[in-house]
């Protein structure tokens, strides 16, 4: 089967050995990206597939699994930690700014004969992953915790526009027209997160502000620790939101 390399931003993915299934992540703009995703994938790396998340989707027809949205939810926030810490964060994401690293044929755990090397019962390595790779959206934090946004935000097709989530503070700066530099609160990404997270898995679009509806699209894991995480992401208040899954 060919692999089209996959192009976000800067950011490169190709296969560099076809019967072996190895791919190479490649970025020579954007070195605060690369250190941001995990050092597994600094030099070429196995896997079954590597497809944006919008592919994924498609493929699965949109059927995820709670254990991957929560994969989801851990790959996200350890990048974001990682590029926070260097400074930097990003200001809104969607399904074409994130691949999927797939490590199997298929998502489904296998059950049968649990002992049996082909077994995938509680195998985390197996899981699929997940990276953030457009450095396009990624931006320096200043000292007050102010996201500085110094150039345009890509603007979607108008087909994909509802894939690409921001946080109702940041759609509203784009929408007036504003002009560079835009600065809104680096946990402005929460908001755009916990979006990418219900639309993952729920297959619904939330977009601001968050209503007594929208939290009704959010019944199916109402009361799970997933539910109050993304309720806290989605706090009106930018520096109110909290990225923490307890």
């Amino acid at each position: 089967m060919s692999f089209e390399p996959i192009r976000i931003g800067n950011t490169v993915i190709r296969r560099i050995n076809k019967s072996a299934s190895l791919y190479e992540i490649t970025n020579a703009a954007s070195p605060h990206l690369l250190k941001s995703i995990d050092k597994s994938y600094s030099k070429a790396f196995e896997a079954t597939d590597v497809l944006t998340m919008r592919s994924y989707l498609k493929r699965n027809r949109h059927a995820t699994e709670l254990y991957v949205a929560l994969r989801l939810v851990h790959d996200m926030g350890v990048q974001m930690q990682a590029l926070i810490s260097a400074g930097r964060s990003i200001a809104c994401f969607g399904v074409d700014d994130v691949v999927v690293v797939t490590h199997r044929a298929s998502d489904k755990f296998v059950h049968d004969a649990i002992n049996d090397r082909d077994s995938t019962l509680g195998d985390s390595r197996m899981d699929p992953q997940f990276l953030f790779l457009n450095d396009h959206l990624i931006f320096e934090v200043d000292d007050d915790g102010a996201l500085i946004i110094d150039h345009a935000l890509p603007v979607p097709s108008k087909a994909k526009a509802k894939y690409a989530f921001m946080s109702p503070e940041l759609r509203h700066l784009v929408k007036a027209a504003a002009p560079a530099p835009l600065s809104v609160h680096f946990k402005t990404i929460y908001y755009s997160a916990a979006q990418l997270i219900i639309y993952f898995l729920l297959n619904v679009v939330v977009l601001d502000p968050l209503d007594a509806l929208a939290v009704e699209v959010l019944n199916p894991i109402k009361s799970t620790k997933l539910y109050w995480f993304l309720l806290r992401c989605l706090a009106p208040v930018p520096d109110q939101r909290k990225y923490i899954y307890i």
